[in-house]
Parts: structure tokens; C-alpha cells; sequence
């Protein structure tokens, strides 16, 4: 059998950093159909484009293909819709799959454009699906015993390309562990892999890295959401990488928390960790209680300050447009991100993930003004802020990049060039953006970029981005 596993491109890459990295699900469900026998080809669009909307064509092996699977976030949803579309109107007997975050979310809406849809993980159910055997709609996956997940098949990657006998990827995608024991509400990893921590046997982890290594990588990302949340078993692991004495560098994501055990610090720095990605999110004590943070502002401040002295590069990620926050904090927020001695920043407006506690909250009030999942990538205002205009805080979003990476030249010109082509790409919903903070203010929504008990009540609020306006 013929499998094509599809990730679908974004209307626009906000991560740019992370342009050629995959997602690890199709890699994973790839590697476990072709270790079963089926030929799989697995396509990262940015990278290689499978359908082409503007003559309507398919990739060829698309069309050979028996089955087609398309894995999706929110904002890359749509262009899984018009690939899976395309493909039912060109060859309607072929059968189509979806999963990730977002078809997991909201299952039946996935299935308007699906045969089936998998809601969760997909490695215990992978081959019944793919094969015949379970034929329901909708397939609720199990939690994985991540010791019997496979190191990935990068082969089964189209359009990579080998250089010096090497596949052409900078960093080397892993992953040791799945879920997280906390619970923010603005993030989707315990809807999809569970608050319980499953981290892989530091033997197996050693083994992919042996064999990554093998293969000419000397750069990794750890995929894991909270890379030590089990401090005495990242030790085992970090302890064996240190005796293996690599030219081996990699980074992950960490929470603050990390920076509390000093001899954890040391070894991360001894086992070549190149740079930590902490979920900083604000400074506003308020803001962090409305996320539903695990740490204070000092934690913060000590954690950043704790891992800078250590010798570790340290990339601050924070979220702007809680509820609590207001010009002032979000202000406060840019100011310290610029002292604290990260190497790099990322800033995002808040926006509700479905599946999220936030989701459920936002579609409760009405506070969700714009539907079109196109603009769900951190990027763009979407729900009703409580303190400050939806248009003050797109600024203040381009803002703080702006002042951030504007100490060093080269970061410098690729923060205005990155939104120099944001704003040409968004157009449209600029426009919008500032007619809806008009029509706010006018209809006693919003005062003085405030969000009034009128607000809070109204039905006045567009449900769907109006179409003259949606990015085409």
C-alpha cells in the first residue's frame, strides 16, 4: 500500500527559525507503516507543496497513493481542508485521514473534509486505520509507552535533499518524552498528550542520539514540551551523553523551574546544551495568574538570571494580551525581556487553541472575534482583550520585537524585514483590525482601550472574519 503523510504549510511562517524542522507525528506513524510493509512518503510543504490551488493540481504520488494522512495545527487547518478537498474532487474513492491538534480538538468539524479522523495519538492505532481494520469515523488513540515509540525514519522525508552524505536539515529532530505535569490554559499539550509525564528509557534516548549522530548531525531539538520535568531521570540521561563526549550541541523547551536544581544547571552545561527555550509568558503577576503559570516574577527573574550566569543561551518566550495585562505591563514585559540577558526573545499574542481551557472560556464570553483559523498562529489579535485596544496590542507585539533585536545589526534588519512582509502579507486584516477598534469604541465596547461591562455582554461581536477581508 501507498501512504503520503501531508504537513500542510501555514499562511505564514511566524517561527521562522524552525522553518525546515518537521513534525515528529507523521515521522512516527510513517516509520511503524513502513517497518509493516507500505511504501510512505512523508511531505513537509514547506519544503515541498503537494497541491497547487492556483491550477488545481495534486503531487504525483498523491495521486498514486492509496491513502492520504494530513496532520494540523489551527492555523494550518485550512490548507489541510483545501489539500484534502482537492484531492476528494479530483479522486473520490481515495481515503483521507486526519489528525493533530486541531482535527483532535474538533473532530467533527475535521470530518466534513475526512474518512476518519484520529483524536489523539495515533501510534496504537496507526495500523489498524491505515490497514482496514477499524473503520470508525472517529479513532480515540491510547497514551503511548514512549519506549515503544521508534526512532524516526528521516529517509521517508521528501525534497530535504542529502548533503555531504547527509540529510539537509540543520538540527536533528528528537523527542524523549510526552505530556506535561502543568496545566496552562492557553496551551494544547495536555488535551493532546495528557498532564502525565512519559519520558523515554535514557538507553533509548542514548541509542537515537547515537544514531542521529551516526548520520552526520552534530545539532538537536528536543521536541519535548518540558524537557526535565522528571529531574533524576534527565540526570541519567544527561550523564550518559556527558560520558559519550559528542561534538553534539542541542537545545529544548524548559520552565522556569529548571534553574531551582543548581547541579541540573551544571550538568545541562556540561552535556552540551546549547540553548534553553524557557516559557518565560509575562512579567505582570497578573497576567502569570490568569495563565495559570507555576512561577512568580522572581522565579523568573532568578531563573533567566540563574541559567545567563551558567554559560547557557537562554530564548525568553513571552505572551502578551491577558486579561490582566495593560500597555503599561505588556511595556514592563519588552523592558525586562531586553535586560535579562536572553540571547533571543519570541512574543505572542494570546489566542485560544480549541481544546484549551482558554478556548472554552473566550467562546463562553463571546470574546472571539476573529474565526478564521488562519490567523491562530501568535501572530495575529483574535480574541477581545480586557485592558487594552485589539489594534494597541498588534503594535505592541511589533513593538516588542522591535526593541528587543534592536542592539545587534543583523537582528535588527531581519525584525523589520520579518514584519516589513507581515504587514504586506496582512493587509487586509490590519485594515479590519482598526475598523473593528472603531466600531468598539463607537458602540461603547471599549472605552479608553478598556473592555466595559457592555463589552463584556455584548452579541455585537463578528463571529467570522468578513470575507472581503480574509487573507486569500
Amino acid at each position: 500500500m501507498k501512504v503520503a503523510l501531508i504537513e500542510p504549510k501555514p499562511p505564514i511562517n511566524v517561527y521562522f527559525f524552525l522553518t525546515k524542522l518537521p513534525l515528529l507525528g507523521n515521522l512516527f506513524l510513517g516509520t511503524m507503516l513502513k517497518k509493516a510493509g507500505h511504501e510512505v512518503k512523508v511531505f513537509k510543504e514547506e519544503i515541498i507543496p503537494v497541491y497547487n490551488e492556483k491550477n488545481d493540481t495534486l503531487h504525483p504520488f498523491l495521486k498514486e497513493a492509496d491513502i492520504v494522512g494530513l496532520t494540523a495545527i489551527a492555523h494550518t487547518i485550512n490548507r489541510a481542508y483545501q489539500i484534502a478537498d482537492a484531492i476528494k474532487r479530483q479522486f473520490p474513492g481515495k481515503k483521507i485521514i486526519m489528525g493533530g491538534n486541531h482535527p483532535s480538538a474538533l473532530p467533527n468539524e475535521a470530518l466534513q473534509h475526512a474518512d476518519q479522523v484520529v483524536v489523539g495519538e495515533g501510534e496504537n492505532v496507526v495500523l489498524d486505520i491505515f490497514e482496514g481494520r477499524n473503520t470508525d469515523k472517529i479513532v480515540y488513540g491510547t497514551r503511548v509507552n514512549m519506549n515503544n515509540v521508534p526512532i524516526i525514519d528521516l529517509g521517508l522525508l521528501q525534497g530535504y535533499g542529502i548533503k555531504k552524505k547527509k540529510i539537509n536539515m540543520k538540527y536533528a529532530p528528537i523527542m524523549a518524552s510526552r505530556g506535561c505535569p502543568h496545566d496552562c490554559i492557553f496551551c494544547s499539550v495536555t488535551q493532546m498528550f495528557g498532564r502525565k509525564y512519559r519520558i523515554k528509557d535514557a538507553d533509548l534516548v542514548m541509542e537515537e542520539v547515537m544514531t542521529r549522530y551516526s548520520e552526520g548531525f552534530r545539532k538537536a531539538f528536543f521536541y519535548d514540551d518540558n524537557f526535565a520535568a522528571n529531574h533524576v531521570k534527565t540526570k541519567i540521561f544527561l550523564e550518559k551523553l556527558i560520558r559519550a563526549d559528542l561534538d553534539f550541541t542541542w537545545s529544548s523547551q524548559f520552565i522556569t523551574q529548571v534553574a531551582k536544581d543548581k547541579e541540573l544547571v551544571t550538568m545541562l552545561k556540561r552535556a552540551k546544551c546549547a540553548t534553553l527555550f524557557i516559557g518565560v509568558e509575562s512579567i505582570n503577576p497578573g497576567a502569570l495568574k490568569d495563565y495559570n503559570k507555576n512561577h512568580t516574577v522572581q522565579m523568573v527573574r532568578e531563573s533567566v538570571n540563574t541559567l545567563v550566569n551558567a554559560g547557557l543561551d537562554v530564548h525568553s518566550m513571552f505572551i502578551i494580551g491577558a486579561d490582566s495585562d495593560t500597555e503599561a505591563t505588556i511595556d514592563k514585559t519588552i523592558q525586562f525581556s531586553k535586560e535579562s540577558g536572553s540571547r533571543t526573545a519570541q512574543f505572542s499574542i494570546l489566542f485560544p487553541i480549541p481544546g484549551t481551557q482558554l478556548y472554552k472560556q473566550m467562546k463562553e464570553k463571546n470574546r472571539i472575534y476573529i474565526n478564521d483559523w488562519n490567523y491562530y498562529d501568535g501572530s495575529h489579535s483574535v480574541i477581545l482583550p480586557k485592558n487594552i485596544s485589539p489594534l494597541k496590542l498588534q503594535k505592541k507585539l511589533i513593538q516588542a520585537y522591535r526593541r528587543f533585536y534592536s542592539t545587534r545589526i543583523l537582528w535588527w534588519l531581519a525584525s523589520r524585514v520579518g514584519f516589513f512582509v507581515w504587514k504586506i502579507i496582512n493587509k487586509k486584516y490590519m485594515k479590519y483590525i482598526r475598523y473593528f477598534t472603531r466600531k468598539l469604541k463607537k458602540e461603547g465596547i471599549v472605552k479608553d482601550g478598556i473592555l466595559t461591562i457592555k463589552g463584556l455582554k455584548t452579541d455585537s461581536i463578528p463571529r467570522v472574519l468578513p470575507e472581503t477581508i480574509t487573507r486569500k
